[in-house]
């Protein structure tokens, strides 16, 4: 009744089902090692944006705006190449940490929601007030200079404008989840 081909049909789907399994589970295994690079990435990104220095460079962002509007001379020292106050320094960091934030979330490395989820508005607000003074600072160090923050202020902004961090926030607000007993 059963001869060796019906055996061998039979070994050949019990493999294919082992490998199809094997495969299912590579794959999650795959996802979760992304889900924790996004994590890892994330905490990054939030103990950064939240460090004593940062957020005092974010504070001050206003007046240097403020100042780049106002005062000619500034301006003037914005555009010379050669001169990179001390003043700036902080600025500097900020934009490099941005820009290869920004770069990560362009090309898939850290999940773009994620990012905006928390801190979209905030992108848009710094963007909005570096701005002047970075395409200032374009004649000094060419047209590349802030590009990848600037992408990621503009993603930010179709975000909240999309409706999508509204409803984001609306969402956590509806979570039916309990809370924990000693929260």
């Amino acid at each position: 009744m059963f001869d060796s081909g019906w055996a061998a049909a039979g070994a050949a789907i019990v493999t294919a089902l082992i490998v199809a399994g094997t495969a299912v589970a590579a794959f999650r295994q795959l996802r979760h090692g992304r889900n924790a690079n996004d994590i890892v990435v994330y905490l990054r990104l939030v103990d950064f944006m939240d460090s004593p220095q940062t957020t005092a460079t974010r504070q001050s962002l206003r007046e240097t705006a403020e100042r780049v509007a106002s005062d000619p001379l500034f301006r003037e020292r914005l555009v010379n190449p050669l001169l990179f106050p001390e003043e700036f320094r902080a600025y500097g960091e900020l934009l490099r940490f941005l820009e290869h934030i920004s770069v990560l979330v362009t090309k898939g490395g850290v999940a773009e929601s994620l990012v905006l989820a928390e801190y979209a508005d905030t992108f848009l607000e710094m963007w909005e007030r570096m701005r002047p003074a970075i395409v200032l600072r374009f004649r000094a160090y060419g047209p590349y200079l802030g590009r990848a923050f600037e992408h990621l202020a503009m993603r930010a902004k179709r975000y909240i404008d999309s409706g999508r961090m509204e409803r984001d926030y609306d969402a956590l607000e509806r979570d039916p989840r309990p809370l924990p007993p000693n929260a």
